[in-house]
């Protein structure tokens, strides 16, 4: 792998430094693999990036594949009182935390029933434990750019996600771009699928402290693990390889 390539696939250039990004550290303790395949992957991208438009008030084309789990954003939006000040400042926003040395694109900053925080918006089966991580890092950096009255609060995972419903015996099928998932119901019923439906999960993460914590403690794993080439990376912050890579 060549340092150029490196670069690109893990990080950003933010003020002509080179920076990790978020989503690279916390891959140390991702469960992806576990949940979907490239087919869900391609379904969550369309996902994503359809509700970014739909929150920047750009045109949408009609999208069937898609179109429950916008309509439960949608519903959510309602019943949280989601409010959203800039949308082109606040969604897609990337942020950075010089000083510990990582950035990342935070999905929405947005306030919820009067309280501003970040929001993470996914696609997976289920909740990780690499959301924790991933949500106090972006908190953290956000509130770095900001003044002390712009900061947030607290952070939230929003998982979105679509399915089938046997008629009969409750099974729940989820089917992203070709690709079937069936859980619960019965193995010998002759299923009877309603149409799809959205669904959310909407949580709060509490203890930014030490998710935080945590979060800077897989960075020096990530950054150990990849020492040879990050000595390579010469707009590295020289902070970060004072303390890790010595």
């Amino acid at each position: 792998m060549t340092v150029d390539f490196f670069k690109a696939k893990y990080g950003y250039e933010i003020e002509s430094v080179w920076l990790p990004r978020v989503t690279a550290v916390t891959s140390l303790v991702s469960k992806s693999f576990l949940f979907s395949n490239q087919g869900s992957a391609d379904w969550g991208t369309l996902v994503h990036t359809t509700i970014e438009r739909m929150l920047k008030k750009e045109a949408v084309e009609a999208l069937p594949l898609i179109q429950p789990s916008l309509l439960a954003f949608s519903k959510w939006q309602k019943e949280y009182e989601v409010k959203i000040i800039d949308p082109y400042a606040h969604v897609e926003k990337r942020v950075y935390d010089m000083d510990a040395g990582y950035a990342g694109t935070v999905d929405m900053v947005a306030e919820v029933q009067g309280v501003v925080g970040v929001v993470d918006l996914k696609t997976s089966n289920g909740m990780q434990d690499a959301y924790f991580l991933q949500t106090a890092a972006y908190l953290n950096a956000y509130n770095k750019g900001v003044s002390k009255k712009e900061q947030g609060k607290t952070r939230w995972i929003l998982r979105i996600d679509q399915y089938q419903e046997c008629r009969g015996c409750f099974a729940r099928k989820k089917e992203k771009d070709g690709t079937q998932r069936i859980t619960k119901g019965k193995a010998s019923c002759n299923h009877q699928w309603a149409g799809a439906k959205g669904e959310v999960e909407f949580q709060e993460l509490t203890n930014q402290e030490k998710d935080l914590e945590a979060f800077l403690s897989a960075k020096e794993v990530w950054e150990w693990s990849h020492r040879d080439m990050l000595r390579k990376i010469a707009n590295y912050p020289k902070n970060v390889i004072q303390k890790v890579l010595v």
